[in-house]
């Protein structure tokens, strides 16, 4: 278990997200529909392989719990040769056999310019909602792959 809560400290450069629940907060839920084995093992491994998250707020196999921030590129985006960037925070809740992934503090915006966060009017929020879903359908085809067996 390890614990890397200081999300409450703004380091230098770093986008201030908006409060929990303000008008800007639209959380984004996905859950996985099929009954997934090892769910923990394999989805940090995800995380931190996979993912490569740019911070890790909590990894806590005792609760089933795993939050991160990332900062990607948009994939829709980049064949189109538009450089855009989404940060997001994500909370995967795991159990043996469910998993659940909350994104929230979503934000888009191109290099060198300030972040616009996603509320329910904004004009790229259907886009931005089909970035978050290959994340996390992402994440669920990866933990419906079957373990593999040391001979």
């Amino acid at each position: 278990m390890s614990d890397y809560n200081d999300d409450e400290i703004q380091k230098d450069g770093e986008k201030l997200a908006p409060p929990p629940g303000s008008d800007y907060e639209v959380a984004f839920t996905y859950h996985s529909e099929t009954q997934l084995e090892r769910s923990y093992d394999k989805a940090h491994h995800w995380v931190i392989s996979g993912v490569r998250p740019n911070q890790i707020f909590l990894d806590d196999r005792s609760m089933g719990v795993i939050n991160f921030r990332k900062e990607m590129k948009d994939p829709l985006l980049i064949q189109a040769g538009v450089e855009r960037l989404i940060d997001f925070r994500c909370s995967l809740t795991l159990s043996d056999t469910d998993v659940d992934a909350v994104f929230s503090s979503v934000s888009y915006y191109e290099p060198g310019c300030e972040p616009t966060y996603i509320n329910a009017y904004d004009p790229e929020l259907s886009s931005i909602k089909e970035v978050l879903n290959m994340v996390s359908n992402n994440l669920f085809a990866y933990l419906q792959k079957p373990l593999v067996q040391a001979d």
